[in-house]
This record gives structure tokens, sequence and C-alpha cells, in this order.
């Protein structure tokens, strides 16, 4: 007969494998973590189209992203101020968040001395919530938009997986790079006890 601690421990690692429920696990605290995408790169116009255009989204490019300037703050946390430099020498960036209450964030581009496109939003919280924003200076979205997909960038909405919210502001047309730039900001949100992956 096996003993009784090797029988818990085969129990432990075969609920640990699957990876999707760990009753010995913390609550974790709710996160919000900044991606900003930061190279330049040619990209499709459309999802559905061939034609390519370069998506000019590099720290240093000055019809990029070296105006970013993005504010998070809300109900019950400090007000966060990160411009181009900080993403280029920190990278992405991730902090705690309340459980409750609302968060705003606040992108802008910045470009010949004014602001070319902004977005400004509010969400609300949730316990055990981790929470991350993408933000992309493109035709569209990176992540959301699909070969085959009827995603409409005049008016978007989540298609991929944890998607809570996709918002745009079109950059100023006498400085956009091509016709339909766009800055956008794709707020994610995904629950620790919900899958990340194939379970």
């Amino acid at each position: 007969m096996r003993p009784m601690k090797t029988t818990v421990a085969l129990a432990i690692v075969a609920i640990l494998a699957t990876g999707c429920f760990n009753p010995f696990a913390a609550d974790p605290d709710p996160t919000l973590e900044i991606f900003v995408s930061s190279r330049n790169h040619l990209t499709r116009y459309r999802p559905n189209d061939t034609t390519r255009v370069l998506a000019r989204q590099a720290f240093d490019d000055p019809r990029g992203f070296a105006g970013l300037e993005i504010v998070i703050g809300g109900e019950d946390m400090p007000t966060r101020r990160y411009t181009a430099s900080h993403f280029a020498s920190v990278g992405e960036t991730k902090f705690r968040v309340p459980d409750k209450g609302f968060a705003t964030v606040s992108a802008r581009v910045v470009q010949d001395g004014r602001i070319v496109a902004e977005v400004s939003e509010r969400w609300g919280l949730g316990s055990k919530i981790q929470w991350s924003l993408d933000v992309a200076r493109a035709p569209w979205p990176p992540g959301q938009a699909f070969p085959g997909s009827s995603f409409d960038p005049a008016n978007p909405e989540c298609e991929w997986f944890w998607c809570f919210a996709v918002w745009r502001s079109l950059v100023a047309e006498d400085v956009a790079n091509y016709e339909g730039e766009a800055l956008w900001v794709t707020l994610y949100r995904h629950h620790p006890d919900e899958c990340v992956d194939l379970c």
C-alpha cells in the first residue's frame, strides 16, 4: 500500500499540473502592467488587406513614440506618469492596484509641441484581477484584428482572449504618417481562477 504522504504529494502535483487552479496559492494582489509597442515595422494596413504601412513606434522617433506620455491614477492609488524615456530604459512596467474602485488612463502623443492623439478612459477594478494595458501607434490594435476578422477600426470591439476594452484616437491628420493612423490602448483583464492556457 502506498504511504499517505506519497499519495498526497501525487495529488498536489496533479492539481498543480493542470495550470487552472492552485488551492494552496495565496490570493494574488491585483496588478496593472503596461506594454508599449516600441519598434518601427511594416504591418498590414487592414486585417484583410495586402497593403503595408510603416508603423512608427520607436521611442526615439519624433514621428513615432518619442512624445509618448501615459498617466495612470484613480481611487486609492497614486498618480503615476510615464514617458517614452521611461519605457526605453525600463520596458514593461507593473505595479499593484486597489481591488475596488476605479482606475483611469490618459495616453497621449505629443508631436511638434502639441497633443496629436489622446485616449482618456476609466474602468472598474476588482479583487485579484491582473490587468494589462497595451499601447500602440498603428492602423489597428496589434493582437486584436486578424485576417478574416470583421474588425472595424471606427468602432473597435474586443476580438481576442481576455480583452476587456479597445480604445482609439486618430492621429491628427496633418502629422499622421498615413491615413487612419491611430493611438490604440487595449485593456486586458485576467482573473487567476480562470485558465491561462488550455486546461
